[in-house]
Order: C-alpha cells, then sequence, then structure tokens
C-alpha cells in the first residue's frame, strides 16, 4: 500500500459540483472507483447498493457490500472501494454548509446519529417494506439534480436530502437503540460533544475540559455518553485518538515522535503507552504490520 509522506489526500466534490451530487454508480461504467487508493473526503458520503457485491474498507475496517443497504463514510475516515462485481446504485455526496439553515438543531441531531467518527455505524440495511419509499425518494433526488440548475433546485434537493437523512436516522437509531424520534437535551448535548471532539481531539484531552466547554460535570458527560452509546466520555476520547493514530501509522510516514506530537501528546512514550494498552501491541509494531 502507497504511503504519503505526511498525511492522506483529501478530496473535494468536484470544480462544478461544490456542495451536492448525486449520480449513479456502475462499476462497469466507473472503473476510477475501483481498487482506488486510501483516502479521506472534505464532504458526507452516502452509497447506496442496489444490487451487486463487492468489498469496502472504512478506517481500515473491511465490510462486504451487499444489496439494498446504504453505506455511510463520514467526513474524515480513511476510505477505500476495493473491489466491486455487478454493482449497481447511487452516491451521493454533500457538505455540511449544503442543509437547510431552519433545521440545523434536528439536522445536527441526524448528523451525530449518521455521521462521526466514534459512534458511527457505517451499515445500514433497508427492511423490505421500506424499499419502494427510499427507492421514490432517490428518484427525486437524482432527477432533481439532473435538471436545470437554478435557485428552487437547489432548495428542492436540500430539502429532498433533508428527508432522506430524517428517514436514515431513524433506521439507525432503530437499529442502535430501538426508535426514539425526539430530540432531547441529553440528544443535544451529545451532539455538541461529538462536535467537539472531532474539533478538539488533539488538544484536550480530558472529560473534565470537553465538560467545561458543554457547562455539565464529568459525571454528568459520561452519562450522556453512556446513554447513547454505552461508553464513558473518557473511552470515545481515547477511541478518537486511537483511531487518529492508526490512520497515520497505517497511511502516512510520520514517525511514531511525530505522531504523539500532533495528536497533542508532549511525551511520546505517554503516546505509546496508551497506544499499547488500547491495541495490545506497540505504534512501531502497529506501523510495519
Amino acid at each position: 500500500m502507497a504511503r504519503q509522506p505526511n498525511s492522506l489526500p483529501t478530496q473535494p466534490l468536484s470544480e462544478t459540483q461544490r456542495d451536492f451530487l448525486i449520480r449513479p454508480f456502475l462499476i462497469e461504467t466507473d472503473p476510477q472507483e475501483t481498487h482506488e487508493q486510501p483516502h479521506r473526503h472534505n464532504f458526507q458520503e452516502i452509497l447506496w447498493v442496489r444490487s451487486g457485491r463487492g468489498k469496502h474498507a472504512i478506517d481500515g475496517l473491511e465490510l462486504t457490500i451487499q444489496p439494498n443497504t446504504f453505506y455511510l463514510i463520514a467526513k474524515g475516515q480513511v476510505h477505500q472501494l476495493i473491489t466491486g462485481i455487478d454493482l449497481d446504485g447511487l452516491v451521493i455526496r454533500f457538505t455540511d454548509a449544503f442543509l437547510p439553515n431552519f433545521l440545523s438543531q434536528e439536522m445536527g441531531h441526524y448528523q451525530t446519529v449518521l455521521f462521526n467518527n466514534v459512534t458511527i455505524n457505517h451499515t445500514l440495511p433497508v427492511p423490505p417494506n421500506a424499499l419502494p419509499n427510499f427507492e421514490a425518494l432517490l428518484g427525486l433526488l437524482l432527477a432533481e439534480f439532473n435538471s436545470a440548475d437554478g435557485r428552487a433546485n437547489q432548495e428542492i434537493l436540500r430539502h429532498l436530502l433533508t428527508v432522506l437523512l430524517i428517514k436514515l436516522g431513524k433506521v439507525q437509531r432503530e437499529v442502535v437503540s430501538g426508535g426514539g424520534t425526539a430530540v432531547s437535551p441529553e440528544a443535544q448535548l451529545f451532539h455538541e460533544f461529538t462536535l467537539l471532539l472531532e474539533e478538539q481531539y488533539s488538544q484536550t484531552h480530558t472529560v473534565q475540559d470537553f465538560a467545561q466547554m458543554l457547562n455539565i460535570t464529568p459525571r454528568q458527560l459520561s452519562d450522556i455518553t453512556r446513554q447513547f452509546v454505552g461508553r464513558t466520555a473518557k473511552h470515545l476520547i481515547e477511541e478518537r485518538l486511537m483511531l487518529e493514530a492508526k490512520r497515520l501509522l497505517t497511511f502516512t510516514n510520520l514517525s511514531v515522535k511525530e505522531i504523539a506530537h500532533r495528536l497533542g501528546y508532549k511525551d511520546p512514550s505517554h503516546f505509546s503507552k496508551i497506544f499499547k494498552k488500547k491495541t495490545k501491541t506497540t505504534p512501531q509494531a502497529y506501523k510495519t504490520t
């Protein structure tokens, strides 16, 4: 696997579609999507696989591609489409800025459910009874995207995407916790924590500091994270740090010392100690495997 000297390449949407894109995913006519190098995106991505099979790696986790399934790739995650046979479906890509402003609080909740680097469930199989509704919605999105450009066109796309995310959020919550649609104060705090964690993980490593940013106690923060994902805030902070460490060890030529400093560890030996505790191997050994 080729390594980048300092960091992974980050791909933008495109020169012409800066905030939203939807297109058919046909492996026979889209060879550039196969055997691609690991990379990051600066947008959220949804793959809808209608039929076919293959393999797709997200943050080093190899997933078997199955029909009638959505695959979610969060902004910043390392991913790679490895193989595909007779794949048919759609690719949807969008930036955070594309979502409607008036739904920011609710959409923030759905983005927390669907797209984050810690708790994301990458695979969302669609129940058979829900397939017609999803296909109809995706058809509307694709038709509107391919129609004439204009302000109204963009607004329609935004709202159709909003409906899709809400429906996917419902499926995700049912998979994870058995339901519930209201955006509670605890859910809003959990959303704010995940955003802060994504922004601050390389500068802030303690539950106390994150809790202070949220104006709650460390115990309250851990109670909230346990409620939504069954893990303490400390566990999520360490998990996010180790995820980024694994990415940098696998996909860059940075030394262990450089990675430790990039992740905010002043003492590289402390980083190595935590990494070994969490992964049962040293950073150097992980890098060479």
